[in-house]
């Protein structure tokens, strides 16, 4: 897997030594279900995750530069068949509480948007959040997606959550939305 590197962040194939401060982030009450996860429960549920993360091919670690610590991670996903058809992935992600607010997350999705449209050479990337996260619509909007629609997905504890869902095309992303 390709490594990212941006202005303050190294995105990586995430990796064992991750387990510790990943659980650290994932067992926290008000991470996961702003993703649509449960909190982590125990250290060997995060272990079989990280294991997962660490065969898929495009998620990532994202860390610091000045530091080789996890405090997030970010993938490309498809999500159906109709996706896979269409030549296009859904991007989601998940940032430690401690660096919100501090631009990291539109960083990283930049950097991933660039990697989807120039080396995989996606159509299009989708992206979504629920209704009630606030912090992801503000990254979504400045990574500059634009709104499709919104749709039922269900949550972690079975019930169903409006998710507004958003695009941004290869075309939009090469006429310089996305320089």
């Amino acid at each position: 897997m390709k490594t990212l590197v941006t202005d303050r962040l190294i995105l990586r194939t995430p990796k064992f030594e991750d387990l510790i401060p990943f659980f650290s982030y994932a067992r926290k009450p008000n991470i996961g279900p702003s993703a649509g996860w449960r909190p982590h429960q125990s250290i060997e549920e995060t272990a079989r995750i990280l294991r997962m993360f660490m065969n898929e091919n495009e998620v990532w670690a994202i860390t610091l530069k000045a530091k080789d610590e996890i405090i997030g991670t970010i993938g490309l996903h498809v999500r159906n068949f109709e996706n896979a058809l269409a030549n296009q992935k859904e991007i989601g992600y998940v940032l430690d509480d401690t660096y919100w607010g501090k631009g990291l997350m539109v960083e990283a999705v930049n950097s991933v948007l660039k990697y989807a449209f120039m080396d995989v050479e996606l159509d299009k990337v989708l992206c979504g959040h629920a209704l009630d996260n606030i912090q992801s619509k503000r990254v979504i909007e400045k990574a500059e997606f634009h709104p499709t629609h919104t749709e039922q997905r269900e949550h972690f504890d079975q019930t169903m959550i409006d998710i507004q869902m958003y695009e941004l095309t290869k075309k939009e992303y090469l006429k310089g939305v996305k320089k």
